[in-house]
């Protein structure tokens, strides 16, 4: 089955119902991906009474994530191309599921007893913590290279912005529904060790109906190169500024969407004094409007191609807009703790996701041959400066009591990324009968 029709310049498209359906399938594996790491997130006030972390110990944890994350984009993405996502994808799932599984016995004596160090009673669980953060960063890293190649076979670079915001999405339905979920395992008496089980044995339920999606289907082939899809022919010098331009704006997207999700709950649960409950309505609030952020900036998009704008000038003038949005951060320390703060946050998170779809569109343009090794140098510095902003924040938190400093970095710093792509991204070629617009 195939919906069909007109582009601007007179292409026609034929976009099947399967490619669709993976591109939902790519969302439900983003949705675990954040399920998983953001539970702990969610449960970190709880765990901070029940357990005795600190924020400094919750920093390094976060950090010790990203740095694992980055390791496992390099491993992955070297994998990823020789490979193919077919059955890496299917690994990498079970491996950050059953990390998280194991995450859920923090709470039991007899295994984080094992972990304690000499000298530092109860240090067992901030180290059985840490540990299966490790994992579970290593293991979700290898997701996206597996997300960029089966995009990058499956829809041509008008639609992958769209694509890549379906994608992204998962990330925050994800997050939406954990701290819901959380509330509702708490309303029924069940510990918090329980979220971390469920979700990782529910993320085991992926694995066979992904091998049903693709079974009989071909991966390895990518859609007819077009002209604005001519990066892998292009000289290293181009090849050059576009992975500079590439990391400048993840590394500006990265701090700011994982700060705020990481961040968040202590923020509102420590610092404006919001109960546990108000605080996982807003967090779920948060994201639902990150979600529609991350949508709009990708069929935004399409829109303006389906118009005759070139798909590079299209992202432009996306990024803009939601950089703008992104900054809303910068105000949160003038907005005091009333509506204007949830406000504040809203948008932002809006800006902040919806930047991600312009960022995986444009990977999938790098040659495609080496999609997962490059995304996964990208991703492996981008999380390596994320994981000494984290650390660093924990410290500043704990010594200062205050987020502020954090927020006005979180807000300016995309136009760090923007900059870079408005003045270095090499230009594109132009299709045949495509605008200049």
């Amino acid at each position: 089955m195939e919906f069909l029709g007109k582009r601007a310049d007179g292409e026609r498209s034929t976009i099947s119902v399967w490619a669709w359906s993976m591109c939902g399938m790519l969302l439900l594996a983003t949705m675990l991906n954040y399920m998983d790491r953001q539970a702990l997130a969610v449960n970190s006030p709880k765990l901070k009474e029940e357990l005795g972390l600190d924020e400094q110990q919750y920093g390094h944890i976060e950090a010790s994530f990203g740095y694992a994350f980055a390791f496992g984009a390099l491993f992955f993405g070297f994998i990823a191309d020789r490979m193919g996502p077919r059955y890496l994808y299917p690994i990498v799932l079970a491996g950050w599921s059953l990390a998280g599984v194991a995450t859920g016995l923090a709470g039991k004596t007899w295994v984080t007893d094992a972990f304690e160090l000499s000298g530092r009673p109860g240090s067992g669980v901030f180290v059985w913590l840490l540990i299966c953060r490790v994992v579970l960063g290593a293991f979700e890293a290898g997701h996206w290279p597996c997300a960029f190649l089966t995009l990058r076979s499956i829809l041509s670079s008008k639609d992958r912005a769209l694509g890549s915001g379906i994608l992204q999405s998962g990330a925050s339905i994800g997050a939406i529904l954990v701290p819901i979920y959380v509330t509702l395992v708490q309303s029924y008496g069940l510990s918090w060790e329980f979220t971390f089980w469920s979700i990782g044995v529910v993320g085991l339920l992926w694995i066979p109906v992904w091998f049903f999606m693709v079974w009989g289907q071909d991966l390895s082939l990518a859609p007819a190169t077009r002209p604005e899809e001519s990066s892998a022919n292009e000289s290293d010098g181009k090849l050059f500024w576009r992975l500079m331009t590439l990391a400048c704006i993840l590394v500006t997207l990265n701090i700011g969407w994982q700060f705020l999700r990481a961040w968040m709950p202590l923020f509102l649960v420590d610092y404006h004094k919001y109960s546990q409950k108000a605080m996982s309505y807003i967090v779920s609030g948060y994201f639902i409007s990150s979600d529609v952020g991350c949508i709009l900036s990708g069929a935004l998009v399409t829109f303006l191609a389906a118009y005759g704008w070139h798909v590079d000038r299209a992202r432009k003038l996306g990024f803009f807009v939601f950089v703008l949005l992104a900054g809303c951060a910068a105000f949160v320390p003038l907005a005091g703790s009333g509506p204007f703060l949830i406000v504040l946050l809203y948008l932002a998170g809006a800006g902040v996701l919806g930047l991600h779809p312009y960022y995986y569109a444009m990977v999938q343009e790098l040659p495609k041959n080496h999609i997962g090794l490059l995304s996964g140098v990208l991703t492996a510095s981008g999380w390596i400066v994320l994981s000494v902003f984290q650390a660093n924040v924990g410290t500043y938190v704990k010594q200062n009591a205050s987020y502020d400093l954090a927020f006005y970095v979180v807000g300016l710093i995309p136009v760090i990324g923007l900059i870079a792509l408005l003045t270095i991204w090499p230009k594109p070629l132009q299709s045949a009968g495509e605008s200049t617009r």
